[in-house]
């Protein structure tokens, strides 16, 4: 080559200097969140009718598996009504949340399990099944209000769902009233002992009347004593308020004893749970215990043992040397067979017992932990309403104690002042205080005994009936995402071709692979050839590459540029011949192109060119360098065609031939620009990138994948060719216009 044709650097010139020095080469697959952008972009036209059709089926699968639910609901309401006495009988403020507890205990659901209408609807045959479905599907909440409570449960079958809904609130109904009764019952024998106590204060009372009538004999008891009225009243007033909270003391006193005896220190709260029914074991079960019965596992793993050995002689054709161990070993698993056999009868004979005796002990665990569960949340609930009775009664003591003292206070003044008279009247006084107190505790009794009466604390306001119309007619919303996850199927396989096959989409991307730095974007060339703006795009892209290459401080000097791509397809040839009309337009002087792809050239066709002798017969010698130059297009731009080659490429593209031939280009032209074959398919281009000054390796958006660009560069730095940079080629108008802008030259106004 002339030396002053350009010189290349001391050696091969790489980009390694251009990464920051704590930057690390990129080895791996990173996933872009553009590739979604990317993958849409490139396989709608196909993902989509398969998408399309992948949703349908998938709908369809949805509305064909699809079994309709139906839903039962029963309406019940917090009773209210009264006998005689009204706010006797405690109501709930909240119906679903204090009930909910009682309705999902085994209490009841086991009593609804073990109906025999509800075995026969042969839905709930496995008893730990059927208790998970019913705690499932079953819907507790308040109706519009907090004093109405829904039952509701959901199942495929409409008749099952209103049967097990009003078998449910049956079972929940018979347990409230039960414990209504049971709480009646405690508040009755707690309030026993206060009347028996203020029966004899009554009689002790009349006693001391009769007595002090006997001392103030011939004294008129009723007569009038002065001053005494105003006194008296005050007194009575304060005997009533006493008389209230003595009542009040005594209901509550009977209470916190009820409680008191109610929690005590061991667990031996009584609760009735359903007999055990333990059900025959399946087939199934039986097979499983035979299989894990110990002797059954030891003959099964002997036998497996000398199946192994047997397929193992089998396998190395040792039958004929160890025929006599073979047959032994074959006749000792018949034998061995028959021993598996036997245990297996045995095991299978005592499997029913075993198998009922295990599930017995399972679920009397079970039974066991759900009755201490039980145990456990009846004390907290006891021990919570004792601790808030007694506050209330400490309050209530404390108020007594105040009137008590007020009375005190009161009546030994009065007997102070009106002697035999005023004791008289003091223990009429006392005498009564102790029959009203008497008086309201029985009314009090007498109360809870008639509102008792009225039923239950829940009543039923309206039973479940059979739905006529599923919960949801049609699977829609199933349907819509199944439909919707079908649909994306393909587009994630694109995703995942795309994420595999790593296509380069965008200029950043190969910024942070270790390649040679972005030297310039093409846009993609416009369909029609003209003036229009999408050609003026093209061209200003043209000329910024050849503007960027040509004012570079690592360019200056370059005079033969090779123009190299990693495949077919990637834009090197339009990127060559553009180059050289932009090269020849900026210095004015004629560029010479030459087509080094003997293989699948294009130049000739890009220009409308004969192919004649071109590159072939020059480097095999046949044809001279000026009878291989078209100069039919002009000064601006000379081509060298390919030609037809009749030897190997490879031995025509030899390093002495190259550099004989760019020698007597450089002597005629100021640039030379070689379009190569690309490198991964045609080694060949190494030994041409090699003799020039420079080489682009051109990628094309979406086509080129980065581990092939990377290998190609890699190839030709390993050759000795000076990569200077990259071409991005196939940019959209509206990306690069986006991204540069789109300056447009004034035209000149047509004169008047």
């Amino acid at each position: 080559m002339n030396p002053g044709s350009g010189p290349r650097s001391n050696g091969v010139r790489t980009y390694e200097g251009l990464r920051r020095p704590d930057e690390k080469p990129n080895s791996g697959y990173e996933f872009d969140p553009r590739l979604i952008w990317v993958t849409i972009r490139r396989c709608w036209l196909w993902a989509t009718p398969i998408g399309l059709a992948l949703a349908a089926l998938a709908a369809y699968g949805v509305y064909a598996t699809f079994v309709p639910i139906y839903q039962a609901t029963h309406l019940m309401e917090a009773n209210q009504d009264f006998v005689v006495f009204r706010g006797v009988m405690p109501t709930s403020s909240n119906l679903a949340a204090t009930e909910k507890q009682l309705i999902t205990t085994d209490l009841v659901l086991d009593n609804v399990l073990t109906d025999p209408e509800i075995q026969a609807t042969g839905h709930f045959v496995n008893m730990d099944d059927a208790k998970h479905s019913l705690r499932k599907n079953l819907g507790i909440g308040n109706a519009g209000t907090n004093s109405l409570l829904s039952i509701s449960f959901k199942h495929p079958d409409p008749q099952t769902a209103a049967l097990v809904c009003n078998k449910v609130t049956e079972a929940y109904l018979t347990q409230r009233d039960r414990l209504d009764s049971e709480r009646v019952s405690n508040l009755e024998s707690w309030l026993a002992p206060s009347i028996d106590l203020w029966k004899s204060e009554v009689q002790s009372h009349e006693k001391r009347v009769r007595e002090l009538s006997k001392t103030a004999l011939g004294f008129d008891p009723t007569q009038r004593v002065e001053g005494l009225e105003n006194d008296l009243s005050i007194l009575g007033s304060l005997r009533r308020d006493l008389a209230n909270f003595i009542v009040e003391e005594s209901v509550l006193e009977a209470k916190v004893a009820m409680h008191n005896a109610g929690i005590p220190d061991k667990t031996d709260i009584d609760v009735k749970l359903p007999e055990l029914i333990i059900p025959e074991p399946t087939s199934a079960e039986i097979e499983r215990f035979v299989s894990n019965d110990s002797t059954v596992k030891r003959h099964a793993a002997r036998i497996a043992q000398q199946e192994a050995i047997v397929r193992s002689i089998e396998d190395r054709d040792m039958v004929r040397i160890s025929r006599d161990y073979y047959n032994d070993l074959k006749s000792k698993i018949a034998d061995t067979q028959k021993e598996l056999d036997k245990a297996k009868e045995v095991a299978r004979a005592k499997a029913a017992d075993e198998i009922k005796s295990l599930a017995t002990e399972v679920a009397q665990r079970e039974r066991a932990a759900q009755i201490a569960q039980m145990q456990f949340s009846t004390k907290a609930n006891m021990e919570s309403n004792r601790k808030s009775e007694q506050e209330q009664l400490a309050a209530l003591k404390a108020k007594r104690a105040i009137i008590q003292q007020e009375y005190d206070e009161e009546k030994a003044r009065l007997e102070q002042h009106g002697g035999d008279a005023a004791d008289l009247h003091f223990a009429q006084e006392d005498r009564e205080i102790a029959v009203g107190i008497l008086g309201q505790l029985n009314q009090r009794l007498a109360a809870i005994r008639t509102e008792r009466r009225r039923g239950s604390g829940v009543h039923t306001l309206a039973a479940a009936t059979v739905p006529t119309r599923p919960i949801e007619p049609m699977p829609t919303k199933n349907m819509a995402v199944a439909g919707a996850g079908a649909f994306a199927i393909p587009f994630l396989l694109g995703l995942l071709w795309e994420f595999r096959s790593q296509r380069i989409c965008d200029a950043a991307a190969l910024g942070s692979k270790d390649l040679a730095p972005v030297i310039g974007e093409v846009a993609r060339i416009p369909t029609k050839v003209g003036v229009g703006k999408r050609q003026r795009v093209f061209e200003e892209s043209i000329d910024t590459l050849r503007a960027n290459l040509m004012l570079s401080k690592d360019t200056q000097g370059v005079r033969t540029i090779a123009i190299a791509s990693s495949m077919s397809g990637e834009g090197k040839s339009s990127v060559a011949s553009q180059l050289a009309i932009s090269l020849a337009k900026a210095c004015g002087k004629t560029v010479l192109l030459i087509d080094a792809d003997l293989r699948s050239p294009d130049q000739h066709d890009i220009f409308g060119l004969e192919m004649g002798p071109g590159l072939a017969k020059v480097l095999s010698g046949e044809a001279t360098f000026d009878e291989a130059v078209d100069r039919t297009l002009g000064d601006l731009v000379h081509v060298m065609p390919a030609g037809h080659m009749n030897m190997s490429p490879h031995r025509l593209l030899n390093a002495s031939a190259l550099r004989e031939l760019l020698d007597d280009a450089l002597a005629q032209y100021s640039y030379v620009v070689v379009d190569t074959a690309p490198v991964l398919a045609a080694g060949e281009t190494l030994a041409v990138a090699a003799e020039t000054d420079a080489t682009l390796v051109c990628v094309m958006r979406d086509v080129s994948r980065t581990d092939t660009v990377v290998r190609s560069s890699r190839r030709l730095e390993a050759a000795g060719a000076n990569v200077v940079g990259t071409v991005f080629s196939g940019v959209p108008y509206s990306n690069y216009a986006y991204r540069y802008g789109d300056y447009r030259y004034l035209s000149p106004k047509p004169r008047a």
